[in-house]
């Protein structure tokens, strides 16, 4: 049990954390990369959708057009892998938590904020954190084609500030 704190008027109120990382509301609306291990998948790497469905966040996968939940313990994270990943990564952990980040560098992320149908727009933010607070996000090509020069920008910025 954690305590959340509410308007100066409320008492503080006790929620209870969820069992699994992904049912966090503040995911609620995220499109992330999972490896599923059960029923009909076996180690396969799937994108799920966090969503609310009747009052409960839920793991959601599409299987033929139709959304369909996935029973939390056969869902586990896919980390990065710093030598290969370096596309959207998504914060799961923490006060962070649901911020989408484009990172070239592991312990040093850039905040972008989303829009679908457009390329992401970078922010002022910047963040350090390790693997555990992250999972690497789903992007479909044409997002990966519209963010392609942010990319490439952060790369450059990168590169500029390896050389000192």
């Amino acid at each position: 049990m954690s305590p959340v704190a509410t308007t100066s008027s409320t008492a503080l109120l006790l929620q209870e954390l969820p069992h699994h990382l992904l049912l966090d509301p503040r995911l609620v609306g995220t499109t992330l990369k999972v490896i599923v291990n059960s029923g009909s998948y076996s180690e396969k790497e799937l994108s799920v959708t966090i969503n609310e469905v009747d009052g409960q966040v839920s793991i959601c996968h599409v299987v033929y057009n139709k959304l369909t939940g996935l029973p939390p313990e056969w869902v586990s994270l896919k980390h990065l892998n710093v030598t290969c990943d370096n596309g959207l990564l998504v914060v799961i952990k923490g006060e962070h938590c649901s911020k989408h980040h484009d990172g070239q560098v592991l312990m040093n992320l850039a905040v972008v904020r989303r829009s679908p149908g457009t390329a992401d727009t970078l922010l002022d933010k910047r963040l350090e954190l390790t693997t555990d607070f992250l999972c690497v996000g789903s992007e479909s090509k044409e997002e990966k084609k519209l963010n392609s020069s942010l990319m490439t920008s952060l790369w450059d910025d990168m590169r500029k500030l390896a050389r000192g």
